[in-house]
């Protein structure tokens, strides 16, 4: 197993020194010019999202506490059942 491991771990080193060696050897120059305000509205995109993300999270946040403890009580209620099934049959075979 720590071999797969070491191995696994070996061959990422291996890649990644590999690509990084390669673009450093290959790379050419490229003249291009971003505009500061080309930036400020990619800027505002990005915060718009995160906020408008975070907006609906907040209206629906309890929805979705309510909807994950309700699948995590019905995985509960499905083992008992299970558990009694079990008990219940080895208990009528004897």
């Amino acid at each position: 197993m720590k071999k797969n491991i070491s191995r696994n771990i070996w061959r990422v080193f291996a890649v990644t020194y590999f690509t990084v060696c390669f673009s450093i050897c290959f790379t050419t120059p490229v003249y291009a010019y971003i505009d500061p305000a080309t930036t400020a509205m990619i800027t505002q995109i990005v915060a718009g999202i995160f906020i408008s993300a975070g907006v609906a999270f907040g209206m629906f946040r309890q929805k979705i506490i309510l909807f994950f403890k309700n699948v995590s009580v019905k995985r509960i209620q499905r083992k008992i059942e299970k558990q009694n099934r079990k008990e219940n049959n080895s208990m009528g075979g004897e």
